[in-house]
């Protein structure tokens, strides 16, 4: 009970980036993107930079999610629905609306989410860590006890 206590005072941050991209570039891009210069790096760094304009004019946006979590168990559901692709599936009917649609025309949209998995085991280890001292009292002195650094 007492551990359980201790995990709700503990917040820590993730975040979700949330882009809608449309499903198909290579039509856009075959059809307006080229160029005239001979020498072959010239040429490719001209079809580079002119797909990567056209691509940008492209770009239906993002929205990034800062999310708090106090409990270790509502990360790993998070986490555990992140892996799966459920909550891609949840964030569609959210983010793909009617009007995203019609502003997309007959070309497909779809939609990217992205956790660094790095972020999460970090903050599962830094909240195991702190339970941990707290639960067994153990404070690090500063001879080195520091496993990860806390943010």
């Amino acid at each position: 009970m007492k551990g359980k206590d201790i995990t709700a005072k503990l917040w820590f941050n993730i975040r979700l980036r949330v882009r809608a991209e449309y499903s198909e570039h290579e039509s856009a891009l075959r059809g307006r993107v080229s160029s005239d210069k001979q020498h072959p790096l010239e040429r490719q760094f001209e079809l580079f930079s002119r797909a990567s304009m056209l691509l940008r004019a492209r770009d239906l946006g993002s929205i990034v999610c800062d999310i708090k979590f106090s409990e270790l168990a509502n990360l790993d559901a998070f986490w555990a629905d992140y892996l799966s692709g459920a909550l891609l599936e949840a964030l569609k009917g959210v983010f793909i609306t009617d009007s995203l649609k019609r502003a997309a025309g007959q070309e497909g949209v779809r939609l990217l989410n992205r956790v660094g998995p790095w972020v999460i085991e970090k903050e599962q280890a830094i909240l195991r860590l702190k339970v941990n001292r707290q639960r067994f009292g153990f404070t690090p002195g500063r001879t080195g006890h520091r496993l990860l650094t806390e943010q």
